[in-house]
């Protein structure tokens, strides 16, 4: 099949009470662990590159494999920019074949935001390009929870940010935080029920990584159709390539890269069990979604 549409696989997530995991990538190897993760749970996936690993990895060879995959694969998979900067990188990602942009002006005041958001849009629906958003800041796991609360999204700020950019997804800020938290996550799950009942498209959480499972639950229970994990992968990769080394006599770079594969495929199950936690058996082993 072809790379799929991001506001399909998420108007289904809603439709039947589950999220979609959106995984960082980086390279062939990640990309394969998280497509052998989501073949294995019988769940749509979605591939993420972060903007600032975008020329790193190759924009052109990412999309590529990806399509590829998606070719092979019996589950949906997406392909979406994370994070982009600008509507020139959006552009440079839309024109090699991304079916969704992850935009990020949230630093940006409320109104500029909007008008910029809004161009990203235009441009992608033309295209027939999905776009997800942010309105809310998200800070670093290190920084402290005070901070990490300090700019939430607001639920009245929200719905008019959706109507105004036509937007097909939206990320809110809610208390998680990129990377590792130095402290324990104080999330406002009040706050994201009134967001998930208010806004007319799927909500997103981005800063998945070292949640705990209960939390991740509940963010589910109460309807968020995608969590965004990147942190968690990447340092199951690193982690598999240290261990790997210290016993690889033979310098055999395949075993090396496959054993760190693994590694971030065991961790991409992990969360996608977890965001199928309401899922019924009957639907994950169906070939329709």
């Amino acid at each position: 099949m072809e790379l799929a549409r991001l506001d399909t696989i998420l108007n289904d997530a809603v439709k039947n009470h589950y999220a979609v995991g959106a995984f960082n990538i980086i390279n062939l190897e990640t990309l394969r662990a998280v497509v052998n993760a989501a073949e294995a749970e019988r769940s749509p996936v979605i591939i993420q590159i972060w903007h600032g690993d975008l020329f790193h990895a190759g924009v052109n060879f990412v999309s590529a494999i990806a399509r590829e995959a998606a070719k092979l694969s019996s589950v949906p998979i997406v392909l979406q920019l994370d994070h982009g900067q600008s509507l020139e990188q959006a552009m440079v990602c839309i024109e090699c074949g991304f079916p969704s942009i992850m935009i990020d002006f949230s630093l940006l005041e409320f109104s500029e935001n909007i008008k910029k958001t809004k161009k990203v849009v235009e441009e992608a629906h033309l295209r027939g390009v999905t776009v997800e958003a942010e309105l809310g800041k998200i800070y670093g796991g290190d920084d402290p929870v005070e901070v990490q609360t300090s700019s939430l999204t607001d639920p009245d700020l929200a719905k008019k940010f959706v109507e105004e950019t036509g937007i097909d997804a939206l990320a809110v800020s809610i208390g998680t935080a990129h990377g590792f938290y130095s402290t324990k996550p104080d999330i406002r799950f009040s706050l994201l029920e009134q967001l998930i009942k208010t806004l007319p498209v799927p909500v997103v959480v981005h800063g998945g990584s070292d949640i705990p499972d209960e939390k991740i639950i509940k963010m589910v229970e109460l309807g968020i159709a995608k969590l965004n994990v990147g942190t968690d992968l990447m340092t199951a990769f690193m982690n598999g390539l240290k261990e790997k080394l210290v016993e690889n006599k033979k310098n055999v770079i395949r075993d090396v890269l496959s054993y760190a594969q693994k590694k971030v495929e065991e961790t991409a199950i992990k969360y996608i069990k977890l965001l199928n936690a309401f899922r019924t058996e009957s639907l994950k082993r169906s070939k329709t979604f």
